[in-house]
């Protein structure tokens, strides 16, 4: 074999290492996007009062959006004096509950529906797969075509890119 064909074969089979890395590191689609666009408008209609339509919480500043003073009274007083709701996305979403089972967050989500001022809007545990499908949407999953349920005991981070 002649030093070109040699290197000319290393090159080959490197690229196909490669490739077959990248493919192996790739987070599995655990959603459908329907699942997330329906999600989101019911973001919207409950979680994003608080956590913001961006997902990036409170922090108590001037400018968030909606204001902070155009909530409900029940709001307000879930939220307290301090003004801040944490985010739902971000590093810091994703260190906190990488570990976490999807289903994990799926209870988390179901307990807030249930005992935030949200309550009153009697969420289904449909609408509540459909928020945590947005949540890893805008956390960067890819949406594919197996449908989210509220049981995927799949670790959050595993399914974030």
């Amino acid at each position: 074999m002649t030093s070109k064909a040699a290197v000319l074969l290393i090159a080959l089979i490197g690229s196909g290492f490669l490739f077959a890395g990248g493919e192996e590191g790739k987070a599995p689609a655990v959603f459908t996007a329907a699942q997330a666009e329906a999600g989101q408008a019911a973001y919207e209609k409950s979680c994003g009062r608080c956590h913001t339509y961006s997902l990036l919480g409170r922090k108590g500043d001037e400018g968030e959006v909606p204001p902070i003073a155009s909530l409900p009274a029940p709001f307000l007083k879930f939220i307290g004096p301090a003004k801040r709701v944490p985010p739902l996305v971000g590093e810091n979403f994703v260190q906190k509950y990488g570990q976490k089972k999807v289903s994990d967050l799926f209870v988390l989500f179901r307990g807030a529906a249930n005992t935030t001022p949200v309550a009153d809007l009697h969420m289904s545990d449909d609408d509540i797969v459909n928020i945590t499908a947005y949540i890893l949407e805008k956390n960067g999953a890819k949406p594919g075509n197996q449908p989210l349920t509220a049981t995927l005991a799949r670790a959050f981070g595993s399914v974030v890119e």
